[in-house]
């Protein structure tokens, strides 16, 4: 094999564009599959779609199916710090071997694929090829397989028959890609829905249910809908702080599987996780996996999501929220926790990218969080919003929810952490959410002054 080093790899894989002029039709990636010898037929498959919650739901069943130790890959994104995070096997992040392995195979399929006259894969496009080749050579036997953005053009959709289709919370997110409605953003995810294969969803908006129902019956495809009043009926007024850092605590929730009345233990303070659990939950159920029901309330137990309300620090949360729905989401754990903890003070450091309705989302926090101190953050990401209009957004929350609160503006993550936490008391509750982004920095901040 072609000697060649992990950072070099990263680099030219971080070179590749992320959008192409054309988007490749889902016939012109099966020929490209056919390089690679189709390792996609190779595995069974749960296909996860939705617009917030579909990483958690990964988690979740990552998590139950290696408890019952069935070899399994899945591919997640974004990842927030090592690019091998997109990649687990049986939940664990990809040796640099096998990534390097992977990204060779996918290199020499597009060498060939070029001398053909066809453009080099995108950015996503690359980074499943290479997911399909390190699960091939793993042995694993079932995929969870998260889509990228959307449903029925993502490259994810070249699979076929999976075992069962996810869909999980819709909201508006990427509106210059998928429409500015939910019906018509419910449309595209719903795209995922296979020819008589199984579709579990939720059922919470009544909007994107009637589409995906549409979607499943013109299928000939059985639904599942999972409704927040089953979730309501199941949860157990528990919140159980957790000794450990990073574990912000959990909750209890009794829900079916396989006939059976289950106490399941959700390992996350939060309470869009419970929805979240039973979406994972119902899913397994319906793949048919031998899964016992046992071992799937201790996978549950045991899964690990980074960046949803994780306690980082003692009263430091970090949440990947970054569009409107993800934020209101947040708001519900983070006033639980405010209620809960009734802190000395409450502060966020809030960062987000240009292409998000910021202004709502500041408002929201404004009204519900009511924080003593903002620190608003640029990120290293292109994608970031300006320092001027983070200054902007200041003055306006400043003159719609007077001076009693105090706004900073920061011109990186790494000095607003040191500030926020330099501020932080045993007694106080701190927030950093806004995008994904952010939390990436964070954590690469924080794994950068631990080591």
């Amino acid at each position: 094999m072609e000697y060649i080093m992990m950072q070099e790899v990263w680099d030219q894989i971080e070179a590749i564009p992320g959008y192409a002029r054309k988007k490749s039709s889902l016939l012109k990636v099966r020929e490209f599959l056919g390089l690679l010898g189709e390792p996609d037929r190779e595995f069974q498959v749960i296909h996860v779609a939705g617009t917030n919650g579909k990483g958690s739901v990964c988690a979740f069943l990552t998590s139950m199916i290696r408890e019952a130790k069935i070899p399994c890959g899945t591919f997640v994104s974004p990842h927030l710090v090592d690019i091998r995070e997109r990649f687990l096997i049986n939940g664990e992040i990809v040796p640099e071997p096998d990534f390097i392995r992977a990204f060779l195979e996918v290199q020499h399929a597009c060498r060939i694929w070029e001398k053909r006259g066809e453009p080099h894969p995108t950015y996503f496009e690359f980074l499943f090829y290479m997911g399909l080749c390190i699960f091939r050579n793993a042995g694993v036997r079932v995929l969870v397989l998260e889509t990228g953005m959307g449903g029925t053009y993502d490259v994810t959709n070249v699979v076929e028959n999976p075992l069962v289709s996810v869909i999980t919370s819709i909201s508006i997110d990427h509106t210059a890609f998928l429409g500015s409605t939910i019906p018509e953003i419910a449309a595209h995810k719903a795209g995922i829905i296979k020819s008589r294969r199984p579709v579990v969803y939720d059922d919470s908006s009544s909007e994107a249910a009637a589409v995906i129902f549409a979607k499943a019956k013109e299928m000939k495809s059985e639904g599942f809908p999972v409704t927040p009043d089953e979730v309501c009926r199941g949860i157990r007024p528990c919140l159980v702080k957790s000794p450990d850092p990073g574990v912000a605590g959990h909750q209890e929730m009794s829900f079916s599987y396989r006939g059976e009345e289950i106490l399941f233990e959700i390992p996350f303070a939060a309470p869009y996780q419970l929805m979240n659990a039973a979406l994972a939950i119902r899913a397994l159920e319906v793949s048919g996996l031998p899964v016992a029901p046992e071992q799937a309330a201790e996978g549950v137990k045991k899964a690990k999501w980074p960046a949803r309300m994780e306690e980082i620090s003692t009263g430091v949360y970090l949440d990947g929220a970054h569009n409107a729905d993800g934020i209101r989401a947040f708001l519900d754990a983070a006033c639980r926790l405010k209620e809960l903890r009734k802190p000395d003070h409450v502060r966020i450091l809030f960062a987000v990218s240009a292409d998000k309705d910021h202004q709502r989302m500041l408002r929201e926090i404004a009204e519900r969080l009511k924080p003593d101190l903002w620190i608003l953050s640029k990120m290293e990401s292109h994608r970031t919003l300006s320092v001027e209009d983070l200054e902007a957004a200041a003055e306006k929350l400043r003159a719609e929810y007077g001076e009693e609160t105090e706004y900073r503006v920061s011109r990186d993550v790494k000095h607003a952490v040191k500030e926020l936490l330099g501020l932080h008391g045993e007694r106080d509750l701190s927030l950093i959410a806004g995008s994904l982004y952010l939390a990436g920095e964070v954590k690469e901040q924080i794994s950068k002054s631990t080591s």
